[in-house]
C-alpha cells in the first residue's frame, strides 16, 4: 500500500510487520535491486522504516547527520564504520551518532527496523550542540 493510501502519523498506528515485509518482497524493485524500504510512520524529526535486503545487498557508505537506529529483525548483516567491520543479528539493535559513515551488506535475506530522528535539512549538531542544519542521505 502506497502512503497516499495510509496514515503516516496519529495518536497511535500499529503494524504487522511480517505481512508488510511480505509486501515489499514482492515489489518489483526489490525483485529489481534486492532491496525494498517502506516509511511507516513520520512525527516532526522521527521517521520509522522497514527494509527489506536480499542476500548480499549492500546500502553504500554515507553520512547520517542525526542519531539513528538499526533493529535487525530477521537475518544478520555486517555494517563497516571508521573502525572497522561489525555484526548484527536478528534481535540486535545499533545505535549511530550522528557523523558515522558507514555501510551495511546484508548477509542473508534480512529485515531491518530504521529510526531516524531527524530527515533532510531539519537537523544538524553544530560544535555547540545546538540544532541547525543538516542532511542525512543514503538510505
Amino acid at each position: 500500500m502506497s502512503s497516499i493510501n495510509r496514515p503516516l502519523g496519529g495518536p497511535v498506528l500499529t503494524f504487522d510487520l511480517e505481512a508488510l515485509l511480505g509486501e515489499l518482497r514482492a515489489e518489483e524493485s526489490y525483485g529489481r535491486s534486492g532491496r525494498a524500504g517502506r516509511t511507516l510512520a513520520r512525527s516532526g524529526r522521527m521517521r520509522v522504516t522497514l527494509v527489506a535486503m536480499s542476500t548480499d545487498n549492500v546500502i553504500g557508505t554515507h553520512q547520517a547527520d542525526s542519531p539513528m537506529t538499526l533493529h535487525v529483525l530477521q537475518g544478520h548483516i555486517r555494517f563497516r564504520t571508521g573502525e572497522g567491520e561489525h555484526e548484527l543479528h536478528r534481535g540486535e539493535v545499533l545505535f549511530f551518532g550522528p557523523g558515522d559513515a558507514h555501510d551495511i551488506r546484508a548477509t542473508e535475506d534480512s529485515a531491518l527496523l530504521i529510526t531516524l530522528s531527524a530527515v533532510g535539512d531539519d537537523y544538524m549538531i553544530d560544535d555547540a550542540g545546538a540544532a541547525g542544519e543538516g542532511q542525512l542521505s543514503g538510505l
